[in-house]
């Protein structure tokens, strides 16, 4: 690939802020189940190559039961699980394409989680579908897989209601809970979801209070005078929470979401999808009791209990819980609008006089998420030709990832990079990086560049590589010493940490490495 054409793909992030933009805030309202769910179809209709929708029950033979009645435009009829995929379909199957899920609500009263996944839902499409789209989302569109389940308690939402019936969906998954789970059609709706993917983040979104929280936050993990203990993923945990709660921005009284283990800020459960989501797939190598058990649910004509058995590939996913508002159905005005949305206000955290409503800051939180899954180096500038004795400098930006190790210049007479002449390691931070973070006084944002005197005529190849956020792999001592006492086991650590790490599930692939790169720039010195 020849540096215009990377450029061309890839280095419009530099103009991130240089885009035409809708100079009226559209503000963000309240949807229905109903109209979410003609929402997305409309998605879907409107970029089929981008969107898939599909329900739970026609995609997974789940059952639609009476005893689950919603209503979809003005008629009653069985509650039906959606979910809508947004990717580049043209481009798969593409094994290693990082994965990421999102929960709207898994109690129905909760209400801001839905409309902040919606609003994601239709930002991505809309940039996407776009000729002058950001292109920092249409690459998220590209290179990830985005999994959205809206309204996930459906029956619950329609109702505006905790439970699915009388029973509570965030109690329902099988970790902690023996044979007594995958009760609810929500749980087994999720379950049937993650069993088919291969999931490195997940976020959870729940209302009642305000935090972004992780593992862990179940009660076997609670210490005798309250708090948590620490997950073998801790570090990691820490550093994306504190991002992601920086990058949200405040609530209209002037502060960032409290960021920690759940144990520590919210409260222990059984049951929680987001320990089972972290665990299922590991734990119980390690833990006695086991946590995670097989389910005999007797509801809905039953589920099969080989349904609760998984893989070792599954479920090892950052879970993170949002709880998004003090009250769970906050004022229609304190949503907000899409103003800090905008292509400016998405280049960088935003100022620590500003507040933001409900929706865009949880927007703002799923799009750098989405980013952080997996770590990548792309081009801010170049040239295809120079002459000898003449010095280029390349430009080039560090993303998906907080800190940065090691970013160097790799150079090569031959495109198989067969014999290669390194250029000076740099380190830094990325974009990503917040100064409450308070482990770096790097302040280059991911930016990086190094110039270059080609000394004979002939073609060069160019690439920028990088070994990201190295200090994922700490672990505490002492009272802080990892329970259990075991690595990191998430794939979104060891993929950036462990070339050693492999694991795969129906066709897709998580792969270690410590080296990522920039596509191959090709140089003609005259």
């Amino acid at each position: 690939m020849r540096l215009s054409s990377v450029l061309g793909a890839l280095a419009a992030f530099a103009a991130v802020g240089a885009h035409a933009q809708n100079t009226t805030a559209t503000a963000f309202k309240y949807r229905t189940y109903s109209q979410i769910v003609d929402a997305i179809y409309a998605l879907e209709g409107k970029a089929p190559q981008f969107v898939d929708v599909f329900s739970a029950q026609d995609r997974y033979g789940l059952p639609l039961r009476t005893e689950l009645m919603c209503t979809r435009n003005g008629v009653s009829e069985p509650c039906r699980h959606y979910v809508i995929k947004i990717t580049d379909e043209s481009t798969l199957p593409d094994p290693q394409r990082p994965e990421v899920f999102f929960s709207g609500a898994l109690h129905g009263d909760e209400r801001v989680g839905p409309q902040s996944v919606t609003a994601l839902a239709e930002l991505l499409v809309d940039h996407a579908t776009r000729a002058d789209g950001n292109p920092w989302i249409k690459h998220l569109v590209k290179a990830r897989t985005i999994v959205i389940m809206p309204t996930t308690n459906a029956y619950g939402y329609d109702k505006n209601t905790r439970a699915e019936r009388s029973y509570d969906p965030n109690r329902d998954f099988n970790y902690g809970k023996g044979s007594t789970c995958f009760q609810t059609m929500v749980a087994r709706a999720v379950n049937e979801v993650w069993r088919d993917h291969l999931f490195q983040l997940a976020i959870t979104f729940h209302g009642g209070t305000q935090s972004v929280s992780y593992e862990w936050g179940s009660t076997n993990h609670e210490l005798p005078g309250g708090g948590s203990d620490k997950s073998p993923d801790h570090q990691g945990q820490w550093y994306m929470g504190r991002g992601l709660s920086r990058f949200g921005g405040k609530f209209s009284e002037g502060g960032y979401y409290p960021d920690g283990p759940m144990n520590d800020i919210v409260y222990a459960v059984n049951g929680g999808m987001e320990d089972w989501a972290y665990a299922a797939s590991w734990e119980n190598a390690y833990t006695t009791p086991k946590p995670v058990g097989v389910c005999q649910p007797s509801t809905y004509g039953g589920y099969p209990a080989a349904k609760s058995n998984y893989n070792d590939a599954t479920h090892r996913s950052f879970n993170i819980l949002i709880e998004t508002s003090n009250s769970k159905q906050p004022t229609e005005s304190s949503l907000g609008n899409d103003a800090s949305l905008s292509d400016a206000a998405l280049a960088d955290f935003l100022p620590a006089t500003q507040t933001i409503g409900h929706v865009p800051r949880n927007v703002r939180i799923a799009l750098m998420y989405i980013d952080l899954v997996q770590p990548y180096v792309q081009w801010k500038n170049g040239t295809e030709s120079s002459r000898a004795g003449d010095e280029v400098t390349f430009n080039w930006e560090v993303l998906g990832a907080v800190t940065v190790d090691d970013t160097h210049l790799k150079i090569s007479k031959t495109a198989d990079f067969n014999e290669t002449e390194l250029t000076a390691f740099q380190t830094g931070v990325t974009r990503w990086y917040h100064p409450d973070m308070a482990t770096s006084s790097a302040t280059n944002k991911g930016l990086f560049k190094h110039s270059v005197t080609f000394k004979e005529p002939g073609t060069y190849y160019v690439q920028a590589v990088a070994t990201v956020d190295q200090n994922w792999l700490k672990q505490g001592t002492g009272k802080d010493v990892p329970v259990p006492n075991v690595p990191p086991q998430t794939h979104v650590v060891n993929a950036r940490t462990n070339p050693s790490w492999s694991y795969s599930n129906n066709g897709k692939t998580v792969q270690g490495q410590l080296e990522w790169a920039s596509p191959v720039a090709t140089i003609v010195v005259a």
